[in-house]
């Protein structure tokens, strides 16, 4: 199996999107499949989202064989809150055999220490990774790695990891390539002199703040932010209008259009709910290696050139600022 530089980010399954039905999402994953993209993520956190997507993969069984896809979930978050988690060896093997269950199969390709930054350090490299290994071993998850925000975190576990001499196979780094970030680029060749084989980059629309439509009341960016990414969106707008609204353009598509082109991340993660999403986050990802924004690349149109060019004055002095994570109210 080739693996795709696409993944279907499941999160979106958990309704915290919008709705998301059973239906809905089989012919989502149908359609991911049918169109070559080969992994899924998600995680016991994300609601019912391994239900849902075990249950589509199930039902398409016959027409897409297990060996034609991989499934990449997590453990060790459950929650909301810091008192959600548990890194506990028990509960590690408990929650693979869970996933395993919730997605009918009979081995997880990989499966990642969710959200490691909300976890004291000793508890991930000390107790879950090596647990984790061991269910390697045993060949019951074919590739371990970490998820979180913080990248320093992500990378001081990748090296220590690296000095003990049991690299990290896998680590996934969300909302740090992206029109209003782009700090992940200069920490990919520090994580693979760790050791790091593959790294995953998700969320090319900063779990929704680049969307063009309101806020999750929940992201967690500052106001500051909030208003420049507001900003562009009113750009984009305006520039529509401008043009009689015959132009096929959007702060997403201009996002994702940045954020796929970054060659050095082997795989990026994209949520969609729908089949059109779907084929809209695949268009997407071939205009990003047409265009090369990511290193250097221009639009044709010059005026289309000019809007992005505004766009990525505006956000410019966020380039290299993160939130907290975990927030102080956590």
């Amino acid at each position: 199996m080739i693996q795709s530089k696409i993944g279907l980010g499941c999160g979106v399954f958990s309704g915290a999107y919008g709705p998301a039905p059973q239906e809905a999402v089989e012919d989502t994953v149908r359609t991911a499949l049918s169109r070559g993209i080969t992994l899924f993520d998600t995680s016991p956190y994300y609601n019912d989202s391994e239900i849902k997507l075990g249950a589509a993969l199930l039902a398409l069984r016959t027409e897409f064989p297990r060996s034609t896809y991989k499934i990449c979930t997590k453990l060790g978050r459950y929650g909301l809150h810091k008192a959600n988690f548990d890194y506990s060896a028990e509960r590690v093997a408990a929650s693979v055999h869970k996933s395993m269950q919730r997605l009918h199969v009979d081995y997880l390709d990989i499966v990642l220490c969710h959200d490691v930054e909300f976890v004291d350090f000793d508890q991930v490299v000390d107790v879950a990774l090596p647990k984790m290994f061991e269910l390697k071993q045993q060949g019951l998850v074919r590739q371990v790695g970490i998820s979180g925000y913080p990248l320093d975190v992500l990378l001081r576990i990748a090296q220590t990891q690296n000095q003990r001499g049991c690299p990290l196979d896998v680590c996934l780094s969300y909302c740090n390539f992206n029109l209003h970030c782009q700090l992940l680029s200069t920490y990919i060749p520090l994580l693979r002199d760790a050791g790091v084989k593959t790294i995953i980059s998700a969320s090319p629309l900063s779990m929704g703040l680049l969307s063009q439509d309101t806020t999750p009341e929940w992201h967690p960016a500052s106001p500051e932010l909030k208003a420049a990414v507001s900003q562009c969106a009113e750009l984009v707008n305006t520039y529509t209008e401008q043009n009689g609204g015959n132009v096929e353009i959007s702060l997403a598509k201009i996002a994702e259009s940045f954020a796929f082109s970054l060659a050095e991340a082997d795989i990026h993660l994209v949520g969609a709910k729908n089949s059109n999403e779907v084929t809209c986050a695949l268009e997407a990802f071939l205009r990003a290696q047409k265009l090369q924004l990511a290193s250097g690349g221009k639009y044709d149109d010059a005026d289309l050139q000019q809007l992005y060019k505004k766009i990525q004055q505006i956000l410019e002095p966020f380039s290299k600022y993160t939130w907290p994570s975990p927030p102080a109210d956590v």
